[in-house]
């Protein structure tokens, strides 16, 4: 009886062991103009065109209160570059970042602060850009500009081992604007944008919390807001000042034409940027 049960397993189709996920098949089908996904936390997939960019993948962290959506295994067939803010590993993820290396040929861009990281993972300078505060540069005909991002911390004080390598990118991907402003406290470098059309931003006790979040809103006026870094990791006593995020309580301090523009997203959720 076990014989002809191994026997018949061998005669199913690989593809029953080995299904794409729903979110990679959506990203694969995507071919004219931009879209983006998040992923969980400060994981945003952006793909315009053929080409598909993301920013501090988490997809394989032992605190993440879900799955997530998509696989690096998946990723890696069609990810053009890896953006990294900082080096924390729910940012710079080790596991995610390592499959990355090994099964696809994307770039990974990250401030000079991830560089010993990047090295104990044996990746090698060739795939490395690296972005540094106040220098803007052009990847894959993506306009980069990256911001100082400073670190906060508990009650809401600034990390004392915050690193001034940190950085946040400012995107122009065929004329739309990105913010994703990384692990920071709002500065003035981010009210001085002129232009931003999708703003990532993230709600939490060791960010900018709500009251500099709405203040970031309300200056930059986009067209898509996107809060981040919530309902992704557990949250408990000890994680709470950075895994819970207040993206409910932004909204309501919001005008209605703000709210209108204003996506809570679930993981795996797709929005196209008209």
């Amino acid at each position: 009886m076990l014989k002809k049960m191994l026997f018949f397993l061998l005669l199913l189709p690989y593809s029953l062991f080995s299904q794409e996920s729903a979110l990679f098949q959506e990203i694969k089908a995507h071919q004219e103009g931009t879209a983006l996904w998040w992923s969980g936390h400060n994981g945003w997939l952006i793909k315009s065109g053929d080409l598909l960019v993301s920013t501090d993948l988490l997809l394989d962290y032992d605190k993440r209160a879900l799955p997530p959506s998509i696989s690096a295994e998946e990723l890696a067939q069609e990810l053009d570059i890896s953006f990294i803010t900082h080096y924390h590993k729910d940012h710079f993820n080790r596991p995610t970042s390592k499959i990355l290396l090994k099964k696809s040929d994307c770039i990974f861009v990250m401030p000079e602060s991830c560089l010993d990281v990047a090295k104990e993972l044996g990746i090698p300078m060739e795939r490395i850009k690296v972005a540094k505060p106040g220098e803007p540069f052009e990847i894959m005909g993506i306009q980069v500009e990256p911001l100082r991002a400073l670190h906060g911390n508990a009650n809401f004080a600034i990390y004392s081992q915050a690193n001034l390598q940190d950085v946040g990118y400012h995107l122009n991907i065929n004329g739309t604007t990105f913010l994703q402003p990384g692990d920071t406290y709002l500065l003035e470098d981010h009210l001085f944008l002129k232009h931003v059309d999708v703003l990532f931003f993230s709600p939490t006790e060791h960010n900018m919390y709500i009251d500099r979040s709405v203040i970031l809103i309300n200056t930059l006026n986009p067209d898509y807001i996107f809060p981040q870094h919530h309902s992704t990791v557990v949250v408990n006593e000890s994680t709470r000042f950075w895994a819970k995020g207040y993206q409910d309580e932004v909204k309501i301090r919001l005008s209605k034409p703000l709210q209108e523009r204003y996506y809570i997203l679930k993981q795996g959720d797709k929005v196209k940027i008209e």
